[in-house]
């Protein structure tokens, strides 16, 4: 088939070829392996020996050894005999792996000789010369009319633009106006009055210049900027998908980023952090290693998708690559996952080469559905400390937790030896029911104090068993129980309850008072014979009421006083208490140690305020006659209560020592991505995980370099964050640098930030663009220069009022914007003297060891707090309320441009809600300090609007507030567009 094709194409090139059969030629044959083999290393970024070959005229122009093309001469060409790969010339491309094959040689063979045909139009070629992946340059200043004014460069390309359409800007903002607008781009904030006031009073030339230095050294700034990125990095609390389930440890990666932006942080490092701190971790100061690795949760954070998502851990990826496409480069990059992309020079094979440097990474595990616990999570210590200080404590801790199992095994072989000892022939003393607020007898015989007796024989090994029984909807929890047994005799021993406890703690069997062994034992029989070995002293605070329980079972509480003691109810002396109301039989037993006869005697009471009562059975357990020794059952019972109880006792100790480890286990964790196996994948044909096609080596974009893995031996994210960073990519600083722009004007110079491509939108003022990104890089990627350089200009303090009209792409005004929702809700918690100022942590999600998260159930929390909303938690699934009502991010997707929508929702917000109606209660009280009416307007207004009111605002005020309270008055000042918009 390959040499019928062969000579089909060599047939091809002998004859002479049309222009529609030249064009398709071209686009078909030669186009393709221009753009994905040549072009990496002959294109604008890169041009080796002299060398493009993105238009028939570099072609013809060639490089240093001359043309590379001889139009109707392929014998004579250089291209042709690089290609055919000719010992008199360097071959190409110059590895073996990557010659072309013979079938495209042939088809470059044709082209030639038809003439070397170019069509007029070729799209992929326009895209590879796109201007967004030429190299940045430096354009010289822009001569406009009248520099007097001018203070910055920057207003000389928006001047220059502004001249070409006959329009002119707008006068500069007033100071209260600017400040404002500088308070709230910088920190998110309303600016205090004293500020307003001291800025207005500085007639310095360089007044704003130090209101501009003081809010970039705000820690609000790093809030307000930080919110910006987490935005575009689609940065939440849970994980997305079916579950929800939360990520309680993701507020280190929230925090850093603010943290970065408040130190300034140089951008270059910013980046390289997220992508590969681990690395760099490793490679750095032990100070920094924390930071580094929870830098990395900017990968971590990725949404996952699926029922179980390890098994759909793909499309995780997938939306990692497409985040990283356009947050750092503004590139639509996962619209190669499938196929060559349709409008820019991002191949398939682009694709899965980055595909390949994050499936050899090992992220965080969020849990799921089937999965429920997380795992994976990164220790933030260095390796070595690890090793010398947590290791050995986990060692420890599963060496206990292995004992820990054993043990829970034994306790369960213990209770159903037990169970077998207790069911032998068994005799019914006595059986009774009693309702709620009655009490009764345990045997038949009453006596005149309304007490009960009954003499029973009894042999050496014989169990007496008590069990309160709850009846239909009630349980036992208020049943109080007396319980003694007397000897019958000269000896008249006694046993009872209260006696049993001291004795039991100290180890089962014992020598009682009279030197005979006695054992007591409290049973959980809902299930059979489930002992209840663990004691518990001093209940309620109370030394003299103890417990017995075993893990969830109810406990019994015995009063070991003659005084009655207050807890839950009042137990009598010489009683025990069934909690919390089981649904199912509680046993007490004890075993006889002699033959004889003994009296029972004891009451049962019921408390309950209302149900259906207790029953009770009071039972003897007959030991066997002839075949074993009178004491042997006594023994065995008594055995394997003791045996139990050590094995208890020995479970409690190692469950102690575990929980003892804890604050030693206690290492910071980060929801981070590690190291995991290096490989390549195999290309994902039509974007099926399932459908694999040839192996692709990790990489990056052609179209940016094309640089391969030297080191197969790690995942690539070390090389791949310093192609990222690099200098020399053209889209990075142009891409942050725009977003920069973006956040203080509104909109980019590229008003679709997160396409640079082809199908995005050319830039209104190209030469700023780049004259923005080379002083960005040659200040050392300082962002809060950036911020500076912009800030200063004329432009950005223009007056948004103004006679003069234009399109917004000419900046004849400063753009008006309406408070974001953080912006909105912050404002509101501040004047309203409310607001939280300090760094938010951790949020308050249940314990791991309690999460059941289903698809049908999923995490749907919401924690109230007064603290900046960067720190309010933000779910994937069930966005917060107010976040939604006013545009704030979808964290499911990168956020570039937040929406705008005017909605009645909003309207009613206003009117109705509980927030802002308390928020204007809360202000109106900031208002008491004033002590009239009058001076309270005037506060109220500087607090808001950092002014005070005017004459006709001032009479307004006074009518309203004579039929109305001042909450509704400041309701009224809190809904005005002065204060929810910026201008």
């Amino acid at each position: 088939m390959i040499c019928l094709l062969l000579l089909r194409l060599l047939a091809f090139s002998n004859r002479p070829v049309g222009a529609d059969e030249q064009d398709d030629l071209f686009e078909t044959r030669i186009r393709p392996v221009l753009v994905n083999t040549c072009l990496r290393c002959h294109g604008g970024l890169k041009s080796s020996a002299m060398l493009r070959v993105d238009s028939r005229d570099a072609l013809l122009k060639g490089g240093e050894s001359g043309p590379a093309i001889m139009p109707g001469k392929p014998e004579e060409s250089r291209l042709i005999r690089a290609i055919q790969r000719h010992e008199d010339v360097l071959a190409m491309p110059p590895e073996k792996d990557k010659a072309l094959r013979p079938d495209q040689v042939a088809s470059f063979v044709a082209w030639v000789k038809g003439g070397a045909i170019w069509p007029a139009k070729t799209a992929q070629f326009e895209v590879a010369t796109h201007w967004a992946f030429q190299p940045i340059r430096d354009f010289p200043l822009p001569e406009i009319q009248g520099t007097d004014g001018t203070k910055d460069s920057i207003d000389y390309f928006i001047r220059a633009k502004q001249e070409a359409a006959r329009v002119s800007p707008a006068r500069l903002a007033d100071k209260r106006m600017l400040i404002r607008r500088a308070t709230f781009d910088l920190t998110g904030l309303p600016p205090a009055q004293d500020d307003v006031r001291a800025f207005e009073n500085d007639n310095s030339s360089n007044a704003f210049e130090a209101v501009v230095d003081r809010l970039l050294n705000s820690m609000h700034y790093g809030e307000q900027w930080g919110r910006h990125w987490l935005d575009l990095v689609r940065y939440a609390d849970t994980a997305g998908e079916n579950s929800d389930h939360p990520l309680p440890h993701a507020w280190r990666y929230r925090n850093w980023v603010i943290k970065a932006f408040n130190d300034n942080e140089p951008f270059d490092d910013f980046l390289r952090e997220q992508i590969a701190g681990d690395l760099l971790a490793a490679e750095g100061a032990v100070e920094n290693y924390a930071d580094r690795v929870i830098a990395t949760g900017y990968l971590a954070i990725a949404r996952r998708f699926g029922h179980d998502i390890d098994k759909d851990m793909h499309l995780t990826l997938e939306d990692t690559i497409d985040t990283l496409g356009k947050s750092v480069l503004g590139l639509t990059i996962a619209c190669a996952r499938c196929h060559d992309h349709k409008f820019d020079p991002i191949s398939d094979r682009d694709y899965y080469g980055l595909y390949g440097i994050f499936e050899s990474t090992k992220f965080a595990f969020p849990g799921c559905e089937p999965k429920q616990q997380p795992r994976d999570l990164v220790p933030l210590l260095p390796p070595d400390e690890f090793a010398r200080s947590i290791k050995p404590v986990l060692e420890r801790a599963a060496a206990l937790d292995a004992s820990i199992r054993q043990l829970s095994g034994d306790i369960a072989g213990s209770a159903r030896k037990l169970k077998e000892l207790a069911t032998k022939k068994v005799t019914v003393l006595s059986t009774g029911v009693i309702n709620d607020g009655s009490a009764a007898p345990l045997a038949a015989e009453l006596k005149d104090d309304n007490s009960s007796t009954a003499e029973i024989p009894v042999k050496k090994g014989d169990v007496i068993q008590l069990s309160i029984t709850p009846r239909a909807n009630h349980g036992a929890d208020t049943t109080l129980v007396e319980f003694a047994i007397t000897e019958v005799g000269d000896r008249q021993r006694q046993w009872n309850v209260s006696d049993l406890l001291n004795d039991f703690t100290a180890g089962n069997p014992h020598a009682d008072r009279h030197g005979n062994p006695a054992t007591w034992g409290f049973f959980d029989v809902r299930e059979g014979f489930a002992f209840l070995p663990e004691s518990l002293d001093a209940i309620d605070g109370k030394r003299e009421l103890k417990a017995w329980r075993n893990g969830d079972t109810p406990s019994i509480f015995v009063n070991t006083s003659k005084e009655p003691v207050s807890v839950w109810t009042t137990l009598p002396a010489r009683s025990f208490f069934m909690h919390p109301g089981p649904d199912g039989p509680v046993a007490v037993a004890w075993a006889c140690p002699f033959d004889g006869s003994v009296k029972i005697s004891g009451r049962i009471a019921d408390a309950h305020p209302g149900g259906d009562g207790v029953g009770w059975n009071l039972e003897q357990f007959h030991a066997p006659a002839a075949e074993a020794s009178a004491t042997e059952p006594a023994v065995n019972f008594a055995s394997a209560i003791a045996k139990a109880a050590e094995q208890h006792r020995a479970l409690q100790a190692a469950k102690q020592q575990r929980a003892d480890l804890a604050p030693q286990l206690a290492v910071p964790i980060g929801y981070a991505v590690v190291e995991g196996e290096p490989k390549n994948t195999r290309l994902h044909k039509r974007g099926e995980p399932t459908n694999l096609g040839d192996e692709i080596p990790r990489k990056f974009l052609d179209i940016l370099g094309g640089q391969t893995l030297q080191d197969g031996q790690r995942s690539g994210r070390r090389e791949l964050a310093s192609w990222l960073s690099s200098p020399t990519n053209p889209l990075t600083a142009r891409v942050f640098v725009n977003r920069v722009w973006q956040g203080h004007f509104g909109r980019g110079l590229v008003t679709t930030p997160n396409d640079f491509g082809s199908r995005g939108s050319p830039p209104t003022h190209p030469e700023l663009l780049d004259h923005l990104a080379t002083g960005f890089i040659r200040s050392g990627w300082n962002v809060k220069s950036l911020h500076r350089r912009i800030m200063l200009s004329e432009t950005y303090q223009m007056s948004s009022t103004s006679g003069a009209a234009g399109p917004p792409e000419l900046y004849v005004g400063f753009p008006r914007r309406r408070l974001t929702a953080e912006e909105l809700r912050d404002a509101l918690l501040l004047v309203s003297g409310q607001l939280d100022p300090l760094p938010g942590e951790a949020h308050p999600f249940p314990p791991e060891s309690s999460w059941n998260f289903t698809q049908h159930a999923p995490f749907a929390a919401e924690y109230d707090t007064l603290k900046r909303s960067v720190y309010v938690m933000q779910k994937r699934n069930r966005r917060t309320r107010f976040f939604s009502l006013f545009d704030g991010p979808d964290p499911n997707a990168s956020t570039p441009v937040r929406d705008v929508t005017i909605v009645p929702t909003q309207a009613l917000f206003f009117l109705n809600d509980p927030f802002l109606h308390a928020s204007a209660e809360k202000l109106a009280a900031r208002l008491a300090t004033a002590l009239t009416n009058p001076d309270k307007v005037e506060l109220v207004h500087r607090i808001l609007f950092g002014r005070p009111p005017t004459e006709d605002e001032f009479a307004d005020a006074v009518e309203f507030l004579q039929d109305n309270p001042w909450p509704a008055f400041c309701r009224v000042l809190l809904s005005s567009n002065e204060f929810l918009f910026v201008d």
